[in-house]
């Protein structure tokens, strides 16, 4: 494998093409919700690597250290920080573009300025 940088391009290699399958397909979408995608991403993030730090703290799981990189926060690795990131803007990202295609099926189509699908 790749040593200490396996984790971290596995993982990215995994979410990379997704989300950047999501901005080239829906870019003005996700471009109008950004304020609420960074709050949803960010504090997802956080909450997952709090309780992530507890468990490893508590030996519930640790993680190879021959397959990280070995920079923490606190107890967290980055690998697993990165991890929590990607997963939660996929998640973020699906959701606010198929509620963009759900209005967009509905009629809804250019009667909000809250970044739901418009009609150009």
């Amino acid at each position: 494998m790749a040593g200490h940088e396996t984790y971290i391009l596995m993982e990215l290699a995994w979410a990379l093409p997704v989300l950047a399958v999501q901005w080239l397909a829906g870019w003005r979408y996700l471009a109008r919700q950004r304020g609420t995608l960074c709050v949803a991403i960010g504090l997802m993030t956080l909450y997952l690597s709090c309780a992530d730090g507890v468990a490893i703290s508590k030996g519930i799981w640790t993680l190879h250290a021959d397959r990280i990189l070995g920079v923490r926060a606190g107890d967290v690795p980055l690998e697993e920080i990165v991890f929590f990131l990607l997963t939660n803007a996929l998640v973020a990202q699906s959701v606010i573009l198929l509620s963009a295609r759900l209005d967009w099926r509905q009629g809804a189509v250019g009667t909000s300025t809250q970044g739901t699908l418009r009609q150009d």
